[in-house]
């Protein structure tokens, strides 16, 4: 009996060892090029290798990536580890994303300066060359990231936000801070994403509004799209629960029109049709978070004032909401544009400048999440 449990222990590893090796060799000739839960490139087998990259090992830690991110199974492993991080050994973390009553929050200690420092300079350029002394009124609001509340509610550390907001105010001289932070807590922001949530923005809205000057309607039908898989949905690894993406429609925003102003192309306020649950947040201006400018047209207007907002894809959701209380409203992504010709009428080769913005009377609106002032989105 003990020889028969010795061969079938031997010929279940030989088999389990073969199987894999076949899978390794799937891998090696069919590699999986991204991952789409984690929303990454995986790494791919190191090309080029010489003994010289053997000596300097980056060759062995181009394998040693390529190893990890092409195993056999990985998906399925990696539902495992996270599972057994959270509910066996009772960790908080995995892979550096914490996980409380279903909101998922990736925990950072502190901000990367050099990040910060590249951030608010290109910002600090921008106004002090081209709106500073042109400009009608400036204003300047920091949006939290989720993990500020997130951190404060279950005990988790937190970067400074308040010297990430004075080094930006200090960047922007003779500009208005409007402080947002009190306006916001978790419930506000997704669970799964790091973005936060339309119908949740009405105190925000308000708070702008009484600070710039501007009035809005305050009343809207919500309307829901289910199943939204948020960036966290995927790299999280443990199939949490979807979430449901609200956006708000009323008399004003349904007459609204979005263009495009580098091809003068009219699109949907809110793209419906690009809802497909993994990237449902693109529905917002018509999933222009990195296009480089709009203009969106209020004919509800009662007065004639131009908004100028600079913002990231967090602004994709507010500004309809925004634009209410003016006539026109820019929408510029510094992150895709040149932001340096923007009041040069020209190009460099001559040509109409599709991008040209006169500054000359102007409300500006300088609205960025801690989470891109500390990267290195900005170009």
């Amino acid at each position: 009996m003990q020889k028969i449990k010795n061969i079938i222990v031997t010929l279940t590893f030989v088999l389990f060892i073969g199987v894999f090796a076949v899978l390794c060799t799937v891998n090696y000739f069919n590699p999986t090029e991204t991952s789409e839960s984690e929303r990454r490139p995986l790494a791919q087998f190191p090309q080029n290798i010489t003994w010289e990259g053997i000596v300097d090992k980056t060759v062995i830690e181009g394998f040693e990536d390529y190893s990890v991110d092409q195993f056999p199974l990985r998906e399925f492993f990696r539902g495992i580890k996270a599972r057994f991080q959270y509910h066996v050994l009772n960790l908080k973390e995995n892979n550096g994303l914490a996980v409380e009553d279903g909101y998922i929050a990736k925990v950072e200690n502190q901000f990367n300066p050099n990040f910060v420092n590249s951030s608010i300079g290109k910002l600090e350029d921008l106004y002090k060359n081209q709106i500073l002394d042109k400009a009608n009124n400036t204003f300047v609001s920091v949006i939290p990231d989720k993990n500020y509340y997130f951190g404060e509610k279950y005990g988790y550390p937190a970067p400074d936000y308040k010297a990430l907001v004075e080094q930006l105010l200090a960047a922007l001289p003779e500009s208005k801070y409007v402080d947002i932070f009190d306006e916001l807590e978790l419930e506000d922001f997704y669970k799964t994403d790091t973005h936060w949530d339309q119908s949740k923005l009405l105190d925000v809205v308000a708070k702008l509004g009484a600070e710039m000057g501007f009035e809005t309607n305050g009343s809207y039908t919500e309307n829901k799209l289910e199943g939204f898989e948020g960036v966290y949905y995927g790299q999280s690894a443990i199939d949490p629960e979807k979430d449901t993406i609200t956006y708000l429609t009323n008399e004003a925003i349904n007459s609204m029109k979005l263009q495009d102003v580098s091809n003068n192309k009219f699109m949907d306020m809110y793209a419906l049709d690009l809802f497909d649950g993994e990237d449902g947040y693109n529905v917002f201006l018509s999933g222009a978070a990195g296009n480089p400018m709009l203009r969106i047209i209020n004919p509800k207007a009662t007065n004639n004032k131009t908004l100028i907002v600079f913002r990231d894809s967090y602004g994709s959701s507010i500004t309809p909401l925004i634009a209410e209380g003016y006539r026109t409203v820019y929408v510029i992504d510094i992150r895709s544009v040149n932001y340096q010709l923007l009041d040069d009428p020209k190009m460099p080769d001559g040509s109409r400048n599709p991008y040209y913005i006169n500054f000359e009377g102007k409300d500006v609106l300088f609205l960025y999440s801690a989470l891109v002032l500390n990267s290195t989105a900005f170009k």
